[in-house]
């Protein structure tokens, strides 16, 4: 059966390096947030040429079968170049004019249609209420702060007594200020321990 093809143009704006490879996400033009998949379903390879900020035209088809909240996942079949945003503020500029994106402002618990819930060390969750997708993007209320150092390189934020991984591949600043546009999702279901239920949890 011929697949259902769709070819958008995407800005490229998440890349999240994970142990072998990459996860990258990129918003069309009305807004929607895409996972971009290769064309086995699997996350980006470490040589590939998605790069923050840029916009290329991708030739993608959906999966057959989703697991909510991750319902941005493609499968690319092929992209091009088309241009660059020079600096990170412009495409941040861009964004928040872009009609049908999804941003959360004010306080932390706005985030995912205020479905989280948070441990007892701060680290934000869903188990049960599932949010209609698992990437979107917040302007804050308050400063946010860089930590501490977390296992494997990686670094936590602080807002409040709440705690948000930071799993950007750009150096991470000392403080983010308030007002400014970052980018939130949800990882893939996951549990430490089989005792515990599986779970999504807040990353920044």
């Amino acid at each position: 059966k011929r697949k259902n093809l769709h070819n958008r143009r995407v800005v490229i704006v998440s890349k999240t390096k994970l142990k072998n490879c990459y996860c990258v996400g990129g918003i069309v033009d009305n807004g929607n947030s895409l996972r971009l998949l290769n064309q086995s379903g699997f996350n980006q390879d470490l040589d590939t040429d998605f790069e923050i900020g840029n916009v290329y035209d991708i030739l993608f088809h959906k999966p057959s079968h989703l697991i909510p909240p991750h319902i941005e996942d493609v499968h690319v079949v092929s992209s091009s170049y088309v241009r660059s945003f020079l600096h990170l503020k412009k495409l941040g500029e861009h964004l928040k004019k872009v009609e049908g994106i999804k941003i959360w402002r004010g306080g932390i618990e706005s985030l995912f249609d205020g479905n989280l819930s948070w441990t007892s060390s701060g680290s934000g969750y869903i188990e049960s209420s599932i949010p209609k997708n698992s990437v979107g993007f917040w302007i804050p209320n308050r400063d946010i702060f860089l930590s501490r150092s977390w296992k494997k390189g990686l670094f936590r934020y602080s807002y409040l007594r709440r705690s948000l991984p930071y799993v950007g591949i750009q150096k991470p600043y000392e403080r983010i200020y308030k007002n400014v546009l970052l980018r939130v999702s949800l990882a893939r279901w996951w549990t430490p321990d089989e005792n515990i239920p599986k779970r999504c949890y807040l990353q920044l």
